[in-house]
């Protein structure tokens, strides 16, 4: 049996297609979620006795405002969601730009568990963050990472963004 065309439109969406997840460029034993959490913690960061992940740290988690100390209790989040993607035009897209695209920093943010589960796989049409302070910040990423990656929408969309945008950024 042949594998399915992961790039085919036509393909439905699996994780898969963007790659095999959290990945170590630089060989340093730290995969991209390590190396996020790292990045982001207001403090030095405890890494685990291997030296290979992130056990404790601060993090300010952007969609709820909550300080986080525990590496455990964080999620990274894809701003721009793998499967909204897919259906705005990634399932087109080479399966090197897809993997660019699940881990490019600039789309990803050390979330608290829940807001992730809450988020899911919807855009700012159907999901804002709780915390208010972070929606205008949210929108206007999430429209910058999808215009940089040449994700498609329809007028409706455009329309409701730019709406959105200007309600929630007070524009």
């Amino acid at each position: 049996m042949q594998a399915p065309d992961l790039a085919s439109p036509a393909a439905p969406y699996t994780r898969a297609a963007f790659g095999p997840g959290w990945a170590d460029p630089n060989g340093d034993c730290l995969d991209t979620r390590a190396e996020l959490l790292a990045d982001l913690s207001t403090v030095p960061v405890t890494l685990a006795p291997s030296g290979c992940s992130v056990r404790h740290g601060r993090w300010i988690a952007p969609y709820t405002g909550q300080v986080v100390t525990e590496a455990g209790d964080l999620d990274i989040d894809h701003i721009v969601p793998l499967r909204y993607a897919w259906g705005h035009g990634a399932a087109s897209w080479s399966a090197e730009k897809r993997a660019r695209f699940a881990l490019d920093p600039v789309n990803l943010l050390p979330v608290t568990a829940s807001a992730n589960r809450s988020k899911g796989a919807r855009g700012p049409l159907d999901w804002l963050p709780p915390d208010q302070g972070f929606r205008c910040q949210y929108v206007l990423r999430f429209r910058r990472i999808s215009k940089a990656y040449g994700l498609a929408f329809t007028a409706a969309e455009e329309r409701d963004l730019t709406a959105l945008t200007g309600r929630v950024c007070g524009a």
